[in-house]
């Protein structure tokens, strides 16, 4: 078979890559232009007029906020269960899930996330990716890796490459002092050598490009690629990759950029404008391209013949192959992008600033003044005028009534219902599912029952974004379990579980000691672990809680929960059946909230039939020796005493 020319593929790669930006073009356009429209701020007018934030009342950024806490406000709380019921996984089940919440909150998802949903909110869909940080030279591209020693090495490497560029030997000084720095810091190892884990990076919604041949949304995971779009510094890209970038096309980030502030920016840099030296500042766009077709991924950048990188596959991925997920606010049949929160609400917005400025212009219309007659004399319009509150004036009518000589001026009458807002907010409250108690504002005087009829329409209207969210959460939960599975060691998870505990108990009247295992790692096959292992995503813990109705709500089924456990222990101690009480718990925590497990709750009679003593068991033990000691030494001494008295009474 002869050789594949790598030309030909980077050839075939960037027309795929042409056709797939001039696709996305009118989108990626509209994205920037909602990111605008939220924001508010007019960047041509002047920074300290009032027309530079021209927005009187910014109601799509207000509902993204009132949105943003109901369907996303905590980390997910992640559960795992095991799928075979043969097997006994409990230890690894917790393991697993243990293991993979704290890996995802030191992947700091809260914040990942909130900045996702947010985005779909604005651009229609928000997207995370999800790798695992080794070796800067083998892994994919990570924009938040955890900083360590291997970071400031390219930082090095890229401080030495431009001492050694002809180009930029005007800045050869500033480089020499930013390397010696920078060596003195690594001197002091003020950062770990080589630090691993896992890692969750945010990608703009404009910087993915996916197979323009998708139809619909939830079909991207079946494309045949997708290509992650990254800016960065030529310099930078140059240490990564150890290539000569001089050739490469300069990314321009800011395509709806105003020319003012592009100018700023260039005259920053120490850049002109009309031309385009070679500067090590300058943005280049590093492309990443997944093909599904052939298990491959490719590393090239625009407007260079070469790979940055040979292509390779993924050592340890999870059963998915593309490492993004994607989040969409709505979902459109037949079409990949469904609209945004600001492409429902940006008329609306509108409407409701258009008709409160123009009764504000109305309004200042309305100045009071006075009309005089022109016969009346100038001197006493004046006086009139200047005078002060309070001040008796004296006008010279010349013999004429008063009301006809000066009288005060009318004003256009303002007619509220041609400035009524009312039904733009009906039409914000049927298009975004926010109701005035969700909103924090009263626009009537409501009672408590109606607010929390209208809450409890908010939770109806959001359920569907907060159910993608949620599933969207288990997707990455369970694509990280599996590169976990794969990537962490036994000596790993002890850091994450501890070491194992030391248990005491008294068997046939002998004490024994024995270690109790705090985790459980398979060595079996990934593909048999992820069939017996089911992980789920617990329903509603995303949102913020209702701190008031779920006390209310315990205090009512904590009764009932506490006297069923007593009953279960008392028939576990009989030796009874408790299987009905037991179905009863668990019916009745389900029917309280969905989140709780009832196993909990339920007393474990068997580990003190077989003579399992809690952890205190030593302390205690070691007291009550200690006080039989005691009691030994206080008889021996009061036996002491009893012998010399008896002696000196003989004597």
């Amino acid at each position: 078979m002869p050789a594949q020319d790598p030309k030909a593929l980077q050839q075939k790669w960037t027309a795929r890559i042409t056709h797939a930006r001039a696709h996305w073009s009118a989108f990626h356009k509209r994205v920037r232009h909602n990111r605008n429209t939220v924001a508010g701020f007019n960047w041509n007018a002047d920074p300290t007029s009032k027309d530079f934030y021209s927005l009187r009342a910014n109601l799509i950024h207000g509902t993204i906020s009132a949105v943003l806490p109901n369907v996303y406000a905590r980390n997910p709380e992640i559960s795992t269960a095991p799928l075979n019921s043969g097997a006994d996984l409990k230890l690894f089940c917790r393991t697993l899930e243990a293991v993979t919440n704290r890996a995802l909150e030191n992947a700091q998802l809260k914040n990942r996330a909130k900045s996702t949903v947010r985005a779909a909110l604005t651009c229609s869909y928000g997207i995370l990716k999800v790798m695992y940080q080794r070796d800067p030279g083998k892994d994919a591209y990570i924009k938040g890796r955890i900083n360590d020693a291997q970071e400031n090495l390219l930082l090095i490497e890229e401080l030495e490459q431009d001492l050694n560029d002809g180009s930029q030997s005007h800045h050869h000084d500033v480089k020499r002092a930013e390397l010696d720095e920078l060596i003195g810091s690594s001197y002091e190892r003020s950062e770990v050598n080589a630090a691993e884990g896992l890692v969750i990076d945010r990608v703009l919604t404009e910087n993915l490009l996916i197979d323009p041949s998708i139809c619909e949304f939830w079909d991207y995971t079946d494309a045949d690629w997708i290509c992650q779009v990254i800016p960065m510094k030529r310099s930078q890209a140059e240490a990564m990759y150890k290539k000569n970038l001089a050739k490469a096309k300069i990314y321009q980030p800011g395509q709806g950029e105003p020319s003012h502030k592009k100018a700023r920016r260039l005259a920053s840099m120490h850049m002109d404008a009309s031309k385009s030296p070679v500067s090590d500042d300058q943005q280049i766009a590093v492309l990443e391209i997944w093909d599904r077709a052939t298990q491959r991924v490719y590393t090239m950048v625009e407007g260079a013949t070469e790979w940055l990188r040979e292509p390779y596959s993924p050592p340890r991925a999870g059963e998915r192959w593309y490492p993004f997920f994607l989040l969409p606010y709505q979902v459109v049949d037949g079409q990949f992008v469904g609209p945004s929160l600001v492409d429902l609400t940006e008329r609306l917005q509108d409407e409701h600033n258009e008709a409160r400025d123009r009764f504000n212009q109305h309004r200042d219309l309305c100045i009071p003044g006075w009309v005089a007659s022109a016969d009346i004399n100038e001197k006493t319009i004046k006086k009139h005028a200047d005078s002060r509150f309070g001040e008796i004036t004296i006008v010279d009518t010349e013999g004429k009534p008063l009301n006809q000589v000066i009288i005060p001026r009318g004003h256009p009458k303002i007619d509220p219902i041609v400035y009524d807002t009312s039904a733009v907010r009906y039409d914000w409250e049927q298009v975004t599912g926010l109701q005035d108690a969700a909103r924090s504002t009263v626009v009537r005087p409501k009672t408590a029952t109606e607010a929390n009829i209208l809450q409890r329409a908010l939770s109806g209207r959001v359920f569907e974004f907060k159910d993608q969210i949620e599933d969207w959460l288990q997707e990455i939960a369970q694509y990280s379990a599996q590169v976990l599975l794969q990537e962490l060691t036994g000596e790993q998870v002890e850091r994450y579980m501890g070491a194992p505990i030391t248990r005491t108990a008294m068997v046939d009247g002998q004490l024994t000691i024995t270690k109790e295992k705090t985790y459980d790692w398979p060595t079996l096959s990934k593909d048999r672990i992820f069939d017996m292992v089911d992980l789920r995503i617990r329903a509603g813990t995303t949102g913020a809680p209702d701190g008031i109705e779920e006390k209310e709500g315990w205090l009512k089924v904590l009764p009932m929960i506490t006297n069923l456990s007593i009953q279960i222990q008392n028939l576990q101690a009989r030796g009874m059946d408790y299987e009905h009480i037991r179905n009863l718990l668990r019916e009745t925590v389900l029917r309280y909230d969905d989140r709780i497990d009832s196993n909990l709750f339920i007393p474990n009679v068997e580990k003190q039939a077989e003579g399992y003593v809690d952890p205190n068991f030593g302390v205690n033990l070691f007291l009550e020796g200690q006080r039989r000691v005691n009691n030994e030494i206080s008889s021996e001494r009061n036996t002491f005493k009893e012998e010399i008295s008896n002696d000196a009474g003989g004597k």
